[in-house]
C-alpha cells in the first residue's frame, strides 16, 4: 500500500507502469523544504478520512516537525496528542509521505502543533508525462472576442502536467489560454481542481469532436499533490 497515493504500487505484468510506481525512502532533512510549504494531512481514524492543509513552520532533526493547526470552514480543527496523521507533500519533481503522531499542540503564541519527526520519508518521482485514460466532465472558461465565455468539455486522458480535452466546439488555437475546472475522487474523497492551461495542440476525431491538447500551468502544492495521487491511483487500479 502506498502512503503517497493510498493505493497498491504493484506494476502491470508488461512492466509498463513499473517505473511509475517505484517508491524510495530518504531522510526528511535531505528534502529541500522551505518555511511556508504546504503539507496535506489525513487523519487515520475510523470515523472518516478528512484531509486538511497546513503550513510548515520548521523542524529539528530527530525531535519534531512544526506545522500550523489545520482549519475547516474558517475554524481551527481539534487535534489531540497521540493522534496519527498521514502527511503528504510535494517538492521538486517528487511527491512524499510519512506517518506521524501529534506530540503537542498549542494556541500560544499562535496555533501550531509538533509532529513526531519521521525516521524516513517515502518518495515517488512524478513522471509528468505519465497519462491515464479518464472520462471527466469539466467546465472551461476562455476569452473570445474580448469577452469571457463559459463552455463544457470532457477530459479523456490526464497527467500531472496536462490533459486531452474533448469538446463539441473549438475552444481556441495553439497558444491560447483557458481555465479548466473539474473534480477527481481520491480514495472516496472528492477534490475540486481549478487549473489554468495553455492549448498546445488541436485536432478533430472521426465524430467531429475537437481534441485540445492542454498543458497545465502554475500548479499550487495542494493541486499538485492531489493530481499526483489521482494519477498513481488510476495507474495502480489499471494494473490489477
Amino acid at each position: 500500500m502506498s502512503p503517497i497515493s493510498g493505493r497498491a504500487t504493484t506494476g502491470g505484468g508488461d512492466g509498463s507502469h513499473a517505473e511509475a510506481n517505484v517508491e524510495r525512502t530518504q531522510p526528511f532533512d535531505e528534502i529541500k523544504l522551505a518555511i511556508g510549504d504546504s503539507f496535506q494531512i489525513q487523519s487515520q481514524v475510523e470515523q472518516g478520512e478528512s484531509r486538511y492543509y497546513v503550513k510548515l513552520i520548521g523542524y529539528l532533526r530527530g525531535k519534531s516537525v512544526l506545522v500550523t493547526i489545520p482549519e475547516a470552514d474558517g475554524r481551527l480543527c481539534f487535534v489531540r496528542e497521540g493522534q496519527v496523521f498521514v502527511v503528504r507533500f510535494f517538492s521538486g519533481k517528487s511527491a512524499y509521505a510519512f506517518t506521524a503522531s501529534v506530540l503537542r499542540s498549542s494556541s500560544i503564541p499562535f496555533p501550531h502543533m509538533h509532529l513526531a519527526y519521521p525516521a524516513q520519508v517515502r518518495g515517488l518521482v512524478v513522471r509528468t508525462g505519465e497519462r491515464v485514460a479518464v472520462r471527466i466532465i469539466c467546465a472551461v472558461v476562455l476569452q473570445e472576442d474580448m469577452k469571457t465565455v463559459n463552455a463544457a468539455g470532457v477530459l479523456t486522458n490526464l497527467s500531472v502536467s496536462g490533459a486531452l480535452l474533448s469538446a463539441r466546439r473549438r475552444l481556441g488555437g495553439t497558444g491560447d489560454l483557458l481555465s479548466v475546472k473539474f473534480r477527481v475522487e481520491i480514495r472516496g474523497i472528492e477534490f475540486l481542481a481549478a487549473i489554468d492551461a495553455t492549448i498546445r495542440s488541436l485536432a478533430r476525431d472521426e465524430s467531429g469532436e475537437y481534441l485540445h491538447g492542454i498543458q497545465f500551468a502554475g500548479l499550487s502544492d495542494d493541486v499538485a499533490i492531489a493530481m499526483t495521487a489521482f494519477v498513481y491511483q488510476q495507474l495502480a487500479e489499471s494494473a490489477r
